[in-house]
């Protein structure tokens, strides 16, 4: 191990010890591989000096240290906690034989056995207590934090299982994008849950949760290193123009490219203290149209073709005032399926339902959906 000025410090050298703030936040853990960015941001924080090894870098996922914190919740697990373990463990089960996430992937034919996968996953997650009292703690926080993580596991693991992943690599995905957010269990619920403009201040408590919940992951016994690489970089982009480092490209973890996507989808799809949720359609424009700059292009893509916006027999309402059922999805154009007209602008039911196809109907958009 040797010691040296943060200045001196080159791209692939790798950390013997962790860097920590002045508060006692882990800001980069030992093992970690330094890159220009992370380097770049050391200097900006104003850390006068480094700790790295004298062999050889080694890969970029070192095995996680010792824990060095106890993974029991502070609470020492009392009826509130207890209250939200068995919502959690209903949760998974729930979610192993959820016909609404089945109807998520638009590719049928890979249905059967990625769901076969996805409910093993699930099972051995289920099994794990350290895991388990993780996401009683983000559910005890806030049930809604809960359900978005479990959102965003569910689509990330769709697009890994369409790239090709295999069964372990699943495994740390899925996990990586349940606890990515685990860091919000520590921010301040009327913070997040703010509808005003945020201060600087409150976006960069907010934007801390990253850090937070690395910290807290790299801690812990049982849990991969993968996946607090995945709570420190979920919010990093592809421009380079996300927190907390501003690194990007191949700099950010493929796993966390594909919860980044994940968790942009579902975050703009649900309703938020500050704003309305916006239509699937919008947000997959949205994403369509940040490929390559915010978001890496290909696995834009994998998500637009296997993730199924509407799925089939969905009643949506249209901005021509018309009620109309999903009948077919091109997986190419998920945001403009085929539809059939059931109720026309006035309220009076179609007694001979006829067919849109919005790829070819440019000015009607789906607006809404309807329950």
């Amino acid at each position: 191990m040797t010691q040296i000025p943060t200045g001196s410090a080159l791209p692939g050298q790798t950390l013997a010890k962790a860097v920590v703030s002045k508060s006692g936040m882990v800001i980069l853990g030992a093992g970690t591989r330094l890159t220009e960015h992370y380097i770049a941001r050391l200097k900006k924080l104003g850390v006068p000096d480094i700790s790295i090894r004298r062999e050889a870098p080694p890969s970029p996922s070192p095995s996680p240290p010792a824990p060095e914190v106890p993974s029991r919740p502070r609470d020492g697990g009392g009826d509130g906690f207890k209250t939200s373990l068995a919502a959690v463990k209903e949760a998974v089960e729930e979610f192993k034989d959820s016909e609404a996430i089945r109807k998520r992937l638009s590719v049928p034919m890979l249905g059967q056995r990625f769901f076969r996968i996805y409910g093993q996953l699930l099972d051995l997650i289920g099994r794990q207590p350290v895991i388990m009292e993780q996401l009683a703690a983000l559910h005890r926080k806030d049930p809604f934090l809960f359900r978005h993580a479990m959102n965003v596991s569910a689509y990330s693991a769709i697009v890994g299982f369409a790239n090709g992943y295999g069964e372990s690599q699943l495994y740390e995905l899925t996990l990586s994008a349940l606890l990515s957010d685990i860091g919000m269990t520590g921010v301040p619920t009327a913070l997040y849950a703010k509808s005003d403009t945020l201060s600087r201040d409150e976006k960069e408590r907010i934007e801390a949760h990253t850090l937070e919940g690395y910290q807290q992951l790299v801690r812990l016994e049982g849990i991969p290193h993968t996946a607090a690489v995945c709570a420190l970089q979920h919010h990093e982009r592809y421009d380079g123009s996300g927190y907390p480092f501003g690194i990007r490209k191949e700099e950010i973890h493929p796993y966390a490219q594909i919860i980044g996507i994940a968790d942009i989808y579902d975050a703009l799809v649900s309703p938020r203290y500050h704003r309305k949720a916006y239509t699937p359609g919008e947000a997959i424009e949205y994403l369509l149209g940040s490929g390559d700059t915010l978001f890496n292009l290909p696995y834009v893509k994998l998500f637009v073709s296997h993730v199924s916006i509407y799925p089939v027999g969905t009643r949506v309402q249209l901005n021509s005032g018309q009620t109309a059922v999903i009948t077919s999805v091109d997986p190419s154009f998920v945001q403009r399926p085929i539809v059939r007209i059931i109720q026309e602008p006035d309220g009076s039911i179609v007694l001979y339902p006829y067919e849109l196809d919005l790829k070819d109907r440019l000015e009607v958009v789906i607006s809404d959906i309807v329950q």
